[in-house]
């Protein structure tokens, strides 16, 4: 074997993800980037505080429902409420969505984001919830320099 393939070979045996899609010139996978633009800084899983949050759910409901369920929401200082206030159309036909305030935003790991799932389809109904698990295998990914 010529001394050139020996190094080629080697070079493909120390690449162990040689064959998936990798972004910023093969330094980051897809879930990498998403792990590190989606997320702030501290973000920790909220179950096993583990440092590397892939999931973020944020739990939203009915602005006048919220005041019934929460009383302390009324002693709020406006400008904390209105940044918590968010409007979702609830008929397209509607020129403006009705408010809904933000309850909890939360992050799981990859590995506690099916317990995460179930406690969320516990939540009443009237409640929405938003789930971002970024990009999947299913999903077209571009690179734009």
């Amino acid at each position: 074997m010529s001394q050139k393939r020996q190094m080629r070979s080697a070079t493909l045996r120390a690449q162990p993800h040689r064959g998936r899609k990798k972004l910023f010139g093969g330094l980051k996978s897809a879930e990498q980037v998403h792990a590190d633009v989606a997320f702030p800084v501290g973000a920790r899983c909220q179950s096993c505080n583990g440092p590397r949050p892939v999931v973020r759910a944020i739990t939203m409901c009915p602005l006048s429902d919220a005041i019934k369920q929460w009383p302390e929401l009324q002693q709020l200082d406006p400008p904390t409420l209105f940044k918590r206030i968010v409007q979702i159309k609830e008929n397209p036909a509607d020129a403006m969505g009705a408010p809904y305030v933000r309850v909890s935003m939360v992050y799981s790991c990859k590995a506690c984001a099916p317990a995460l799932e179930k406690s969320l389809a516990k939540l009443p109904s009237w409640m929405i919830v938003e789930i971002n698990r970024g990009p999947g295998p299913d999903k077209i990914l571009v690179e734009v320099n």
